[in-house]
This record gives C-alpha cells, structure tokens and sequence, in this order.
C-alpha cells in the first residue's frame, strides 16, 4: 500500500539486471571472474544457481561475485521467473551439454520460445517442449557453428545465440526485425569484455570462435528501475539518485523521455535529480525500449493531454501481458485509456487523487510503475513481493525518501 505523501531526498541506484544476468554468464563461462556490484535478486540468482550447478564456483565477497569454471550443462534447471536465464541457457545447454531440461514458474511456462529452439535445432540441437516451445524444454545432443536466421521479435533470442556459438566455431546470425536492441548492445558489451568476438554487418552477426576470458567486470545501474525513481521525483516531490554512470543501456532514453513531457531532471556526472512538474503527453515509440513502458503510462496518467506508446507489441510476451496489464490497472484507478494490438493511449487529466486496488499479477514492473501513483492518492498493489525479481530493495528505497508505504 502506497498512500499520498511527498518524497524528498536520496538513493543509490540499483545495479542493472541485464548486465547482471551477461556478466554472470561471461564470468561463469571463463576460468574466474569478479563482478562488481551485481544485483542479487530473484531473477540473477535463478542465473547464478544454474551456472553453479553446471561446476561454476559461485562466491560472495564484499560487494563482489566471483564466478568460473563452468564446465557442461545437465540436468534439471529451474530458471525460476527468469526469461534471460531461460533462454541464454537453451543455447548454451546446447552447446555445452548432452541432455538437460529447463523448467520455471508458471509465469515463464506461459513464455514462448519457438522461433529460439527452432533455431538451435536447425543448428544441429534436439529440442523438445509444449506448444510454442513453452517451459519445460528437454534439450539433448550439441549444436554446430553455421549460419542461422532468426526473429528479433526478442532480443534475449539473439543474446543467446551470441552467448552460445562462440564456443562451437564461427558462425553467422542472420536477425529478422529486432525489438529492444539496446540489449543486444548490452550483450556486444559483455562479450567484448569477455575476449569474445562478434562483428555486426546491418542485421548480421558474424560470431568468431572464441575463448571466454573476463576477469573483471562492473556492473553499471540499471535504468529501467532508475525510471520508477525518477517517476516518483515528478510525481511526488524531489528524488536525487546518486552513483549514476552511463552505459549502452537505452533505457537510459527515460531522462530525455521524462524532460519532453515538462519534468524537471537534471543528470550531472553521477546524479540524477527529479523534481515534482506539470507533465504533458507525448507519443513514445517503444520499440527499442519496452521497459519503459509502465513507467511512461503511469506518468501518462498524471499528464495533461494523450499520449500515445506505440510499436509495443513485444509487451505482450513479457511477464504479463504488459499491454493488457497497463490498461486494466488504469481503468482501476479511473484513468481514461484505449489499447491496441501493440498501442496504448492514455488521456490523463493532470494531477488528481488516484485511490484503488492495482493487480501486478505478478509483474515486478507493473507493481514499481504504479506504485507511483500512490503517492497521489492510496493505491493497494496486489503481489508486491514480486519487485524481488529485479529491485528487492524498491519498497525500502521509496519509503527512505519519505512515501507513506505499509505492507497489506
């Protein structure tokens, strides 16, 4: 339960996720590794737990994971809610592996994986799953280094192949219409580091044999849940968030995407501080940056005027229905809303009092995003707990900066 209060003050940012779930894998993958700040949530440790079983070390030491040594796949993996775990791990169990079955909760069996298994089959892997290749997969037998096309309909398809064929030979990834390629920046990033080569040629991904050898490596902030910070800053008061440096993360995009509908951020050096401002609506192209989606809807809310968030199609295969999810909350709260295919409109009204139940169905992202309007008004959020999964201490964090947050 959030309730109407004014937020004033400062926080850490929070490691990121993805760069998190990469530098696990790349360290784990090479002979040992430190990596610095890594966020421990649910979603990293299902990432964690697997590498480990499959002969990683796995060590905490300060604010440092050391990993290595990873020798096969095999087995049973359960991956938790982790779709990165999940499908990083389909390419690699077949790389690495002779017979291994992943498995997660009922949020990632509900995730489809078809056009990822088909490719890993037509590289010379056996896949077996239920429809749309959902969870649970049975991976058996070894892929083979070729040339392989692929729908970019997820970017986490294409990270795992480039995860993957580096250790079976040189090999070419032909990509159909990629979503969200600032994550695959995130991935070339990880791999550079990791004495991994990959050259891109427009949609081609020309991966080199190679031998992962990281050694070290920092984990930047993560701008997906920095966006929830920066929402409650321009909702509900001023929100300073320290230890902020720059990445290939595009979700970065959320400062320039906040400042175009009016509010007051600032980011100088290493902080970022959002204050409390008349917001209007602006049309937000979500291709690249899906995250940001929960975030912009909520703030859409609070603005004066429509916004439309558009190409956002790729929300639907998320933890939930992100699309569906947005809407049905809103209209909760009284907020006027359309919804398409891949389209949200919201005409918000300025700010006003939001009362009401929120359902994340279990959404971390959902339950952060609208947690902000609670300080607006009272807004119950139904599995709260879920914010586990990618910034535990969420709930800590806004009532550090003075929101009025209570359990039930």
């Amino acid at each position: 339960m959030v309730r109407k209060s004014e937020v004033n003050g400062e926080v850490k940012a929070p490691p990121s996720k993805s760069y998190t779930h990469r530098a696990l894998f790349a360290g784990a993958l090479s002979r040992r590794a430190r990596i610095y700040s890594p966020l421990i949530s649910d979603d990293t440790l299902a990432t964690a737990f697997s590498c480990k079983k499959s002969g990683s070390i796995f060590l905490r030491k300060g604010d440092a994971a050391i990993v290595g040594g990873l020798r096969k796949f095999g087995g049973y993996y359960n991956c938790m809610n982790s779709g990165t775990t999940l499908r990083i791990l389909i390419s690699l169990a077949a790389a690495l592996g002779d017979h291994s079955i992943l498995d997660g909760d009922e949020s990632l069996r509900n995730r489809p994986n078809k056009e990822l298994c088909e490719a890993v089959k037509k590289l010379g892997a056996e896949v077996i799953g239920g429809e749309e290749f959902k969870a649970p997969l049975k991976i058996r037998g070894r892929i083979k280094a070729g040339e392989v096309e692929i729908s970019g309909k997820s970017s986490q398809f294409v990270t795992s192949l480039l995860f993957a064929l580096p250790l079976v030979g040189d090999s070419v990834v032909r990509v159909r219409d990629l979503k969200s390629k600032p994550y695959v920046d995130v991935t070339l990033h990880v791999l550079e580091e990791s004495n991994v080569k990959v050259e891109v040629e427009g949609n081609e991904y020309h991966v080199y044999d190679s031998e992962y050898k990281l050694r070290e490596f920092q984990v930047p902030p993560d701008f997906s849940s920095i966006s929830y910070l920066i929402a409650a800053g321009v909702v509900g008061g001023k929100v300073s968030i320290k230890n902020v440096v720059d990445s290939r993360q595009g979700d970065k995009v959320i400062v320039d995407l906040v400042r175009e509908m009016g509010g007051r951020v600032e980011w100088r050096n290493d902080e970022i501080v959002a204050e409390k401002s008349e917001l209007e609506g602006i049309e937000f192209d979500a291709s690249n940056n899906p995250d940001l989606v929960p975030t912009i809807a909520v703030l859409a809310a609070v603005a004066k005027g429509k916004t439309r968030i558009y190409n956002a199609e790729h929300l639907r295969l998320k933890e939930t229905d992100r699309i569906t999810t947005i809407c049905e909350n809103l209209r909760r709260l009284g907020v006027d809303v359309k919804c398409g295919e891949g389209e949200i409109v919201v005409e918000g009204k300025g700010f006003r009092e939001f009362k009401g139940v929120v359902d994340s169905f279990g959404d971390h992202r959902i339950a952060m995003a609208f947690s902000v309007l609670g300080l607006l008004g009272e807004v119950r959020i139904l599995k709260a707990e879920c914010v586990s999964v990618s910034y535990p201490k969420f709930f800590q964090d806004l009532k550090k900066l003075g929101a009025d947050v209570n359990a039930g």
